[in-house]
């Protein structure tokens, strides 16, 4: 199976010197100022999820460097250490699910999220073995079920056992990482198993493991996001046009060349190309016009990113993460930061994103 098991699953604009796409202006401190702000190099955490390979285009086409920005990809094959690595102050930005993003902004990690890449639209999955007599959700009640406690995953898995009645005390929850979770039950340890890409591919790959549910029923629960530390924003602004826009310049290349993008990105992901195009397929990816709305458009809707932020905190309170969230559902609305794509809707074209889904 590879090392993929062990993969688990973070006008004002024209002063800053960004090179837009058909675009160029220079910053208010000259050509110097320009080369110092590209020569610093920024390291940005990044670990396997269909909108975060994205940034494995730019890398590969060279689209960071177009847009004056030098960026280091860390690449986490454990998703959790990453986390840990920001939070320390090892990395200036981070790909992090938006779920995992209200505990430290609660204990006063100082972040902003600054582009909003994707949602699972199926590239989380509650799966079962066929032979343990489980055609349905209602007969998870008693099984094992492994999925990592307090991630995403976890959250994913209560809300799809609440349309089929039951809570999290009717399941035996088996509290394994992801990329444990999808061996576990590839060899029957466990009955069932909640898994995110690309473990899912991998364990739906056994002619013996089924779907029972799959994100695409849950649009927008499951959002991905990059973050820039409060510091990268107010010291070097440009080096966060630059990455958003290599972003973005990634995006316009996906659609124009997805057989190129696909090899790019099943590098780090340590897939065959086939098994990339499925991981890609249960990610609706995001370009300039999701994302604004993402982020701009108030509603009561997990497609909301502060809403989402603040449903999400109310998980972790009630699985005891975090001790207190805010009662105020707009308390969210500070930790993100659309001011730089805002910016970047002025001097380039507003689209959406790739179609992705298998032809």
């Amino acid at each position: 199976m590879k090392k993929l098991l062990c993969v688990v699953l973070t006008a004002v604009v024209m002063s800053f010197g960004v090179s837009f796409t058909g675009c160029s202006s220079k910053p208010e401190g000259g050509q110097e100022a320009s080369k110092a702000a590209a020569s610093k190099k920024i390291k940005m955490g990044i670990s396997a999820f269909p909108g975060w390979f994205v940034y494995y285009i730019a890398k590969g086409e060279d689209f960071f460097k177009k847009n004056g920005v030098d960026v280091e990809l860390v690449w986490f094959p454990v998703y959790s250490d990453s986390l840990q690595a920001f939070n320390s102050g090892n990395l200036d930005m981070l790909c992090i699910a938006l779920p995992d993003a209200p505990a430290p902004y609660l204990k006063g990690t100082k972040f902003k999220i600054v582009a909003v890449n994707d949602f699972s639209n199926g590239a989380d999955g509650i799966v079962a073995r066929s032979d343990r007599k489980i055609e349905s959700l209602k007969d998870l009640k008693g099984k094992k079920v492994a999925t990592e406690y307090g991630t995403i995953e976890h959250f994913f898995l209560l809300k799809a056992l609440e349309t089929a009645g039951l809570k999290e005390s009717d399941i035996n929850l088996v509290n394994i990482s992801i990329g444990d979770s999808a061996p576990a039950i590839i060899s029957g340890a466990v009955d069932a198993a909640g898994l995110w890409e690309p473990a899912l591919s991998i364990a739906l790959a056994d002619k013996g493991i089924k779907r029972l549910y799959s994100s695409n029923q849950t649009p927008g629960l499951i959002q991905d996001v990059t973050i820039a530390t409060e510091d990268l924003i107010k010291n070097n602004p440009q080096a966060v046009y630059g990455v958003i826009n290599a972003f973005l310049d990634s995006i316009e290349f996906y659609k124009q060349n997805p057989d190129k993008s696909i090899e790019y990105m099943k590098v780090p992901a340590d897939v065959d190309t086939q098994t990339m195009k499925e991981i890609m397929a249960g990610g609706k990816i995001y370009g300039l016009k999701d994302m604004i709305a993402e982020m701009t458009q108030k509603q009561d809707s997990y497609l909301y990113g502060p809403y989402n932020a603040y449903q999400n905190a109310l998980f972790l309170q009630s699985v005891n993460l975090i001790d207190n969230a805010p009662q105020d559902k707009d308390y969210f609305v500070n930790m993100f930061d659309p001011s730089f794509i805002l910016d970047i809707a002025k001097i380039r074209e507003v689209s959406e994103g790739p179609d992705t889904s298998l032809k």
